[in-house]
């Protein structure tokens, strides 16, 4: 069971991660929705207001004495993209994203709380939690009848099915890590591990595939190394589900994952350079290429953290 200090840090760390994601996602989804979609595009907005006040509310409490400098350089939170990515992808698309919190997440990173916000520090923490697990809920309900409507085509996107699909499973998994987390559960046993590493491996498959998907047909250097991305990727997700029958395996698929996931990674880097200085031809939002290199980060490290409970 966590401590109350434990509590807070674990709490923060994922909510900064989760919420940001979040909120990126009904992002994504409102511009790849047609202007007959619009009461659907204003939830989404909705959606996305109430993740920019969980946000905020959760950045406020996350100064250095919670926050490692390890942590804040990892480039899960943020990367040094990712302002300039709200930007752009704000100007291409006209959605408004509200960039002023990933400037206020800088400055508080760097401070000390102070004492008026360190009264009931679990209480405020805990309510961020519950609101996160009610409001991803909705989320998940909304986009799965969008999903459905998608696929018995009374609804039309721009974007994949499998990217909705993709996203309401990442809200899924985050509203059962929030749930642990309120009962100061951590994952610690074999079985969560396993399952941990089947998810955000699936994920970064996945992610590898969209990449693919979205990138012009020109750009046939990028395609092809996406593409073997793709393949490596679906050979370590049959390893890793392969886990549930060997456990014993864990630890080399873990070491395995690590080593993919970094080439990943890197890629990924590099393809939000290129977005981002309109050097790479393709239909992938600026903003979408710096999230899934923060998902990218986020999954090493939690690889890392696996590797020293096994």
């Amino acid at each position: 069971m966590l401590t109350d200090r434990e509590y807070i840090i674990h709490s923060l760390e994922f909510n900064l991660f989760f919420l940001r994601i979040a909120r990126e996602h009904t992002i994504f989804l409102s511009a790849s929705l047609p202007l007959k979609n619009l009461n659907t595009i204003k939830q989404a907005n909705v959606f996305k207001r109430a993740y920019e006040d969980l946000l905020s509310r959760a950045i406020l409490l996350s100064t250095n004495d919670q926050i490692s400098n390890d942590l804040v350089n990892s480039g899960e939170f943020l990367t040094e993209y990712t302002l300039d990515a709200e930007k752009i992808t704000s100007q291409l698309t006209g959605i408004p994203i509200e960039t002023s919190i990933t400037k206020q997440e800088s400055i508080i990173f760097r401070s000390t709380l102070p004492r008026s916000r360190q009264d009931n520090i679990v209480a405020q923490i805990s309510a961020i939690n519950d609101e996160a697990i009610r409001l991803t809920t909705s989320v998940i309900a909304f986009q799965t009848k969008l999903l459905n409507d998608i696929l018995s085509c009374k609804a039309f996107s721009y974007t994949y099915p499998l990217m909705l699909d993709h996203v309401t499973r990442e809200a899924q998994f985050a509203v059962m890590t929030l749930r642990k987390l309120q009962m100061k559960d951590t994952i610690d046993t074999l079985n969560e591990i396993i399952n941990f590493e089947i998810n955000w491996t699936r994920i970064m498959d996945e992610h590898s595939k969209f990449i693919r998907g979205y990138l012009d047909p020109s750009e046939t250097a990028l395609f092809d190394t996406a593409d073997g991305f793709s393949n490596d990727l679906d050979k370590l997700l049959a390893s890793t589900l392969a886990l549930e029958d060997s456990p014993e395996d864990l630890a080399r698929v873990t070491r395995e994952t690590i080593n993919q996931v970094t080439k990943l990674r890197d890629f990924k880097n590099q393809g939000t350079e290129g977005i981002l200085t309109c050097k790479i031809k393709s239909i992938i939002p600026p903003l979408l290429s710096d999230h899934v290199l923060r998902e990218a980060n986020y999954y090493l490290k939690l690889l890392k953290t696996f590797k020293t409970i096994k």
